[in-house]
């Protein structure tokens, strides 16, 4: 006499086997015509455009909030060298090493800025909305 619990494992693997079986591949056949497609391509480019242009706003927030904190850094550490230059006697070395911070902070700032600047020619896309 057959077991329930296993008449029921196999009928719940024979339904899942019909239910989850993959699709053939199909060819994909256009059958309109091919002066159909170039409006297609041409509201395709303008949906790329409108994304590219709702982009940019966040990419140039992430890129401001990047180069807020060295040009942050190069203030505090001026005006810590302003401090000690007043100081009698000047920690001369201090005014050194704060200096450096400085310039290497400011190159920093300068490599972000170059890094924004190539990547929004990278993506500068425009399209002919001349429909010629």
């Amino acid at each position: 006499m057959p077991n329930a619990v296993d008449e029921t494992s196999a009928v719940t693997a024979t339904v899942f086997a019909k239910t989850f079986q993959p699709d053939p591949p199909r060819a994909i056949i256009s059958e309109e015509p091919a002066c159909d497609s170039e409006p297609r391509c041409h509201e395709t480019q303008t949906e790329l455009a409108r994304a590219n242009r709702v982009a940019i706003p966040g990419q140039l927030s992430a890129s401001t909030a990047e180069i807020n904190q060295p040009i942050s850094a190069v203030v505090m550490n001026a005006e810590a060298a302003l401090r000690l230059l007043l100081a009698q006697p000047t920690d001369t070395e201090a005014v050194r090493r704060l200096l450096a911070c400085i310039v290497k902070d400011g190159m920093r700032a300068g490599d972000i800025v170059n890094r924004t600047r190539a990547d929004a020619g990278d993506r500068h896309v425009r399209f002919d909305d001349s429909g010629s």
